[in-house]
């Protein structure tokens, strides 16, 4: 056992690295093993250390760094990546698949708006995490995030969507947003402005305000449709 010696205690000034307030109460009880906040703080650490746009770190940097760290906890690089994995289930971490010609690789970020930002225009294609590559969430959850769905029910992201995308995922909750797509999707809209409505409205009156016998978004597709918005919703 190594021996051990009494720390003498913090500087007065020196690097710091922030913390946010919702992670000590959402997320640190919900994890369940020492490396998982480990690799959340380490990811922290390394990524506000760095300059630039995107920030982000991927397992063999992590490594790299905080090897003694998760040796010492007994399990070492199988805890560091269980670790990462289970960040990223909890949304602490965004896990993000960066592939091309000589890279494939996942790398991870802090869930916070500037990563989204990041996320958003890589996934667009407009920043290049690497030179000549393609970035694809990785999915660490059953219920479908708001770009996945956007994808599937919509079309391609661009990055003024994928501003309003990240700008709607901090404004509403998960449940309503894929219920917004799923209503949109009855009704033949594959329109972003017509689920933006959709959610607005819902935040303005509750979805339970609405009277009996009248489909509000019915009428309002009706005003889209055979207004001067028509194109745009139908073409998106």
């Amino acid at each position: 056992m190594t021996d051990r010696h009494p720390f003498p205690g913090f500087p007065g000034v020196g690097r710091a690295t922030a913390i946010p307030n919702a992670f000590f109460a959402a997320i640190l009880p919900q994890m369940h093993a020492p490396e998982d906040l480990l690799a959340f703080l380490w990811v922290a650490r390394l990524t506000q250390e760095q300059k630039g746009e995107a920030r982000f770190v991927t397992a063999d940097q992590v490594w790299q760094n905080a090897r003694e760290t998760f040796e010492a906890m007994g399990d070492g690089r199988p805890g560091l990546e269980r670790g990462l994995a289970a960040c990223a289930e909890l949304g602490a971490l965004v896990a993000l698949r960066v592939t091309g010609a000589a890279c494939d690789q996942v790398v991870y970020f802090v869930n916070n708006p500037a990563s989204r930002r990041s996320i958003a225009r890589a996934r667009a294609g407009e920043l290049e995490l690497a030179p000549e590559t393609i970035a694809t969430t990785v999915s660490t959850e059953a219920r479908p995030g708001i770009f996945r769905l956007y994808e599937e029910q919509v079309g391609t992201i661009t990055p003024l969507i994928g501003e309003r995308l990240i700008e709607a995922q901090d404004t509403y909750s998960a449940e309503w947003i894929e219920e917004a797509f799923a209503t949109a999707a009855a009704m033949n809209v594959r329109n972003w402005r017509y689920i933006e409505r959709i959610l607005q409205r819902w935040a303005e009156e509750g979805r339970a305000n609405e009277a009996p016998g009248r489909d509000p978004f019915e009428e309002q597709k009706q005003r889209y449709l055979g207004g001067t918005l028509g194109n745009v919703v139908r073409y998106r």
